[in-house]
């Protein structure tokens, strides 16, 4: 009877080991396994943080639309009952902001503002990182604001990448400015944090390039609710699509 009872015992006992066994084993992965996860969490951390500083910011930013633009100050053309407005973020040497500006823009001019359908504002967003040069002429621009001629310089700084304060008093007499006034203002750096703060208040946003439009309606003088972004030189298409689709409440 001793050796079938010992059996019996062993049999009982082996599995109930085992069991203790596994059990410690598992603890020790699942241990593991919670080691693993808080590094990757670290990791994606420091990941995120780098491409944050890295975008200045514009990583992981929420996108502008359904957002509200404030516009007040800002260079505008067009009737400001106008029910769609275009917001247009651009860098005066950045090639495919020039591209825009020569051959969509007329068109959106002729068929859009013109008519009264879209109000245009413009807002400075010059990249150092790919235009050092871009600066001086959003500043010459401002310039030109102060004496109400901006949109007479504006379409001349997108002829050519204009570098210095001689250049661009060049250009600023032949669109009609005092010449004199102008050069004072710009190298006084009157409007350097003026474009700065442009700069600051973009690079919150989720735009990665210029030229970037924000299209929405009207909610008040100064205030745009954004409804469609267009990125890059579209053709007038795209942006006769988009503000259609506002109209329609698409």
């Amino acid at each position: 009877t001793f050796l079938p009872l010992l059996f019996t015992v062993l049999a009982c006992s082996q599995p109930a080991a085992q069991s203790r066994k596994d059990a410690e084993t598992l603890k020790k992965e699942i241990e593991a396994l919670k080691a693993q996860q808080a590094e990757m969490q670290k990791s994606l951390v420091e990941v995120r943080q780098f491409l944050k500083g890295a975008t200045g910011g514009r990583f992981g930013a929420p996108s502008p639309v359904n957002s509200s633009f404030d516009i007040s100050g800002l260079p505008a053309n067009g009737r400001a009952t106008a029910p769609i407005t275009l917001i247009e973020i651009s860098d005066y040497h950045c090639p495919y902001c020039r591209r825009h500006v020569q051959q969509t823009q007329p068109r959106i001019y002729s068929e859009l503002v013109n008519t009264g359908k879209v109000r245009h504002v413009f807002v400075h967003y010059p990249i150092a990182q790919l235009h050092p040069d871009a600066y001086r002429s959003h500043e010459a621009a401002a310039c030109a604001n102060d004496q109400g001629k901006f949109w007479d310089l504006h379409k001349k700084l997108f002829d050519a990448p204009l570098k210095t304060v001689e250049q661009l008093t060049a250009v600023a007499g032949d669109a009609g400015l005092d010449a004199s006034a102008f050069r004072s203002c710009l190298e006084s750096g009157k409007h350097a944090q003026e474009v700065q703060a442009s700069v600051e208040r973009i690079a919150k946003l989720n735009v990665d390039g210029t030229p970037m439009f924000l299209l929405g309606r009207s909610s008040g003088d100064s205030k745009v609710t954004v409804a469609r972004v267009v990125e890059g030189a579209q053709p007038y298409e795209v942006f006769k699509t988009s503000i259609d689709e506002i109209l329609a409440g698409k």
